[in-house]
């Protein structure tokens, strides 16, 4: 017993000094900063109208893309997840799409699909109205955000009695607007909610999109306004400044997730423990009168959102000047070689070399958490999903300050800023698989005479692998293409691909740019296409073995 708590005591202490390290460090010395010559100074500072008229894009882009996100990827839900299985696995896919596109790539293949001089402007004389603006960023980014809205709404439906609530009101006379009224938006009442905040938080995060589509057009977030001081100034009352809007910006993103948690009341018991209580079986019958037009809306939604601006991507790549038709006589690979030459390699190296280093670490860093204990993992759990809300610009700010002065120039302070943000995706399938553990084989390795360590690396961690595995998985996907902390925290010889293909696009070489897009976006897009085949076939295996509650790794992690 005592072996135990000291192992518990331990993991609790690493865990927590990793925490500080990672999230509370950078935040102190970004309010250090801010405050440096007094809070009022700090207030006045954010009084200016540059920063006034960034926080209130900010806003304004956030409130748009969540009505829209959560409106119409709370419809998505609850039209695809009543269609047949093998449908609705492909259908799934198709949601997804956008959400595995990396944010940069979405924001530039829009512009090329779409805006001024774009494939539509060319070709059929039609543009996205307002594409560079803020009305084309608030699409942009409903698009990528209504998978998000979606993968709360799905997981709720999977765990509420819905359909069977629905049918029973249907049998007794109830039209279909009453139906949704009176019984399907009170029981979504919690993970529409849930989904706002996600959705609301995952804006004030966003920086490629605003930066790609808002700043042609002379319009700035705070995301991108921190970028853009950072740069463009050296003066120190400007850095306070900048320090200020970064503190504000976690601030916001703590303060929306605190509200929507006391709202929210804490997790749902049965959500928490996953267990489905709508039959398979009623949910066929009901899809099986189902109209098509879910189909055609998410094939519709899949073509616009992704596909078509991928293929103008292709296009552009193997073009060989802009304006040129993508004809077979235009067709060269002249922009990938010129997209390849200076520091794109070492980049790509690079950006994969921190992308591995950041896979192995944050599952590592997880384990400490979940060795931990029942009691501690849960706090502990939720310090973690607060460091990954805290926004990519803010959080690199404060990374820069509070360790600049030792890795500054260093690929390693990158590494930093991956390992405090991404913690979150790669802790949630391992906390999920926790908790799923039957505590029953630690007791009885223990009973045999196994130390903690012992009955610990014999008993729990196998059944823990395939989630650090998982978990892994989703790091290195997204450290691949991270491009907010990466953009703020490189030096010369430290830049990531993302970055070489952001300073690409501002040089306004377009073939290049494209070519690099789509190295940078369609490796994450196959990776995320076939960890989700992966996670499905597990889960099919699992229902096979009467462990029906595994079904909800997959949920856990995409809304991490």
């Amino acid at each position: 017993m005592a072996g135990r708590t000291a192992v518990r005591a331990g993991a609790a202490l690493v865990a927590a000094g990793l925490l500080a390290a990672l999230a509370g460090a950078p935040l102190v010395e970004l309010a250090r900063i801010a405050a440096e010559r007094g809070w009022r100074a700090a207030f006045d500072a954010l009084g200016s109208a540059q920063n006034l008229g960034a926080l209130r894009n900010t806003l304004i882009v956030g409130c748009a893309v969540t009505a829209v996100a959560v409106a119409c990827g709370a419809a998505a839900a609850l039209a695809v997840e009543r269609r047949p299985l093998r449908e609705r696995r492909l259908l799934r896919l198709a949601v997804a799409a956008p959400l595995l596109t990396p944010e940069f790539v979405l924001g530039f293949s829009w512009s090329r699909a779409y805006g001024p001089a774009g494939f539509t402007d060319r070709y059929l004389h039609v543009q996205l109205p307002g594409l560079l603006g803020p009305t084309g960023i608030i699409v942009a980014l409903s698009a990528h955000a209504l998978p998000l809205a979606y993968l709360v709404v799905a997981a709720s439906l999977a765990t509420r009695p819905v359909g069977q609530l629905e049918r029973a009101a249907h049998a007794s006379g109830a039209g279909t607007l009453t139906v949704l009224r009176t019984i399907t938006l009170p029981l979504l009442r919690t993970p529409l909610l849930a989904a706002a905040a996600l959705v609301f938080v995952t804006c004030v995060n966003s920086f490629a999109i605003p930066e790609v589509l808002g700043t042609p057009a002379g319009f700035s977030t705070m995301s991108t306004l921190v970028y853009d001081d950072l740069n463009l100034s050296a003066d120190p009352d400007a850095f306070r400044q900048l320090a200020a809007v970064a503190l504000t910006m976690a601030a916001l993103v703590l303060v929306v997730i605190g509200a929507a948690d006391v709202v929210l009341g804490g997790p749902q018991t049965a959500e928490a423990a996953g267990r489905v209580t709508s039959t398979p079986s009623a949910v066929a019958r009901r899809s099986r009168t189902a109209t098509w037009t879910p189909r055609v809306l998410v094939t519709a939604f899949a073509l616009f959102a992704a596909a078509i601006p991928l293929v103008v991507l292709a296009a552009d790549a193997i073009t060989r000047a802009p304006g040129l038709s993508p004809a077979p006589s235009h067709w060269t690979l002249a922009n990938f070689s010129a997209a390849m030459a200076g520091e794109t390699v070492p980049a790509l190296a690079r950006s994969l070399a921190l992308a591995a280093a950041a896979a192995v670490l944050i599952p590592a860093m997880s384990l400490a958490v979940v060795a931990t204990g029942p009691r501690v993992r849960g706090p502990l759990g939720t310090a973690v999903t607060l460091a990954y809300a805290i926004p990519g610009s803010a959080l690199a700010v404060g990374v820069l300050i509070a360790y600049g002065r030792w890795f500054v120039g260093s690929a390693l302070i990158i590494l930093i800023a991956y390992a405090g943000k991404l913690w979150a995706l790669g802790h949630r399938p391992v906390a999920a698989a926790a908790a799923r553990l039957d505590p029953a084989l630690t007791r009885a390795a223990r009973a045999s005479g196994a130390g903690p360590l012992t009955a610990w690396r014999a008993a729990t961690l196998p059944g823990l692998a395939p989630a650090l595995a998982a978990g892994g998985a989703l790091v290195l996907i997204f450290a691949s293409h991270e491009l907010t902390m990466s953009s703020i925290l490189y030096g010369p010889g430290t830049q990531t691909l993302a970055v070489v293909v952001l300073n690409q696009q501002q040089l306004g070489q377009t073939g290049p740019t494209s070519a690099l897009a789509l190295v940078l976006g369609i490796p994450p897009l196959l990776a995320g296409l076939a960890l989700a085949h992966g996670r499905r076939t597990a889960a099919a295996a699992n229902a096979t073995s009467r462990r029906p509650t595994t079904a909800a790794i997959p949920v856990t992690a995409g809304t991490a």
